[in-house]
């Protein structure tokens, strides 16, 4: 038998004791998770539209797609870590790290956009690759290893520039978020391309059914000849390049970088993916629901300041959201 049957063999193997060898059930539980997102976010909508006429206008909708765009793309990136039973809490600093570098390097060092962006990405491939290290060598449960790179990306981004922001951004560099096509910001293109992207690797590529396979059980996937401790390690890594593209689209719509920028979007990036029918136990993703679970993040953000609830009451709103969609995963993986 040769090496490279070997693994796709063994998948099945690695799925024998989980519920991913009865596809019909999966289906089954992914459709009805799909449409209580989708319903949940028609709810808001309609309650929205009624709390708040402006909520339903061109404009609203135009920064909606703008904000979105940001959570969508972190969401993308947690959707391959938590399908692999793991998690990443260090998103938000990430993001911001990644914007002060691309800022920095344009203002300070007058680097062209083009190479500010690459100095961005590649911030979020080491802070990745450190996660992925932490989690697949140090055998750091996936929790701790994030928070500390929370702790670490943060610090970081303070230190740069003594904890001010970074302002006088390139008009070429502030197109990539805020030019338009078709109506819609440029930022929500990319997201949307990135996201088309995401599924494809899940859905039809040998290195979704691996991420699968390892959120599923990862001895036997080991078993089966996946190499375990080198896919978690690209997961994280890829993990780090979408908080890195999210730093980089958040710097260009709001045309400056902040060392604080991105607190809870790791909140909202966690949330969007269990309502849109992933699994913290792993073993499930998928990205249309990670797509709409940002959706839905981000009316029920932007539908709230419409209506005047105060930003503290959000925050405890973004606290139950979570808790709740965490119960709704226990409820379903029980079921």
């Amino acid at each position: 038998m040769n090496q490279e049957a070997q693994p796709d063999l063994a998948e099945g193997s690695a799925r024998d004791e989980t519920p991913v060898d009865r596809p019909e059930r999966v289906l089954l539980g992914r459709l009805k998770q799909l449409g209580f997102a989708l319903a949940s976010l028609v709810a808001l909508i309609i309650l929205f539209s009624f709390l708040n006429p402006h909520f339903l206008t061109y404009v609203n909708w135009y920064h909606i797609s703008q904000q979105g765009a940001i959570i969508m793309v972190l969401a993308l990136g947690q959707s391959f870590i938590i399908a692999t039973a793991g998690i990443d809490i260090s998103q938000g600093s990430v993001l911001a790290l990644a914007s002060m570098i691309a800022a920095g390097s344009m203002v300070s060092f007058h680097l062209p956009p083009l190479l500010a962006v690459v100095a961005a990405l590649l911030t979020g491939i080491v802070a990745g690759a450190a996660n992925g290290a932490a989690v697949t060598r140090l055998r750091v449960p996936p929790f701790i290893a994030t928070l500390g790179m929370l702790s670490v990306a943060l610090g970081a981004a303070l230190l740069l520039t003594d904890g001010s922001p970074i302002f006088g951004l390139p008009n070429s560099f502030l197109g990539v978020s805020q030019g338009r096509l078709l109506g819609f910001p440029h930022m929500a293109w990319i997201a949307a391309l990135l996201a088309l992207l995401a599924a494809f690797l899940m859905n039809k590529t040998r290195f979704g059914r691996y991420t699968l396979a390892v959120g599923s059980n990862a001895e036997s996937a080991r078993r089966a000849g996946i190499a375990v401790e080198r896919h978690l390690m690209m997961i994280y890594i890829l993990g780090g390049i979408a908080s890195a593209v999210g730093g980089i689209l958040y710097a260009g719509y709001t045309a400056a970088a902040l060392p604080t920028a991105g607190q809870n979007d790791e909140l909202f990036s966690i949330a969007a993916v269990v309502i849109g029918g992933g699994s913290l136990f792993g073993g499930v993703g998928t990205i249309l629901g990670s797509v709409i679970g940002a959706l839905l993040m981000t009316v029920l953000a932007n539908g709230s300041q419409l209506a005047g609830i105060s930003p503290f009451v959000e925050q405890v709103v973004l606290g139950l959201v979570v808790v709740a969609a965490v119960y709704v995963d226990n409820l379903r993986r029980s079921s």
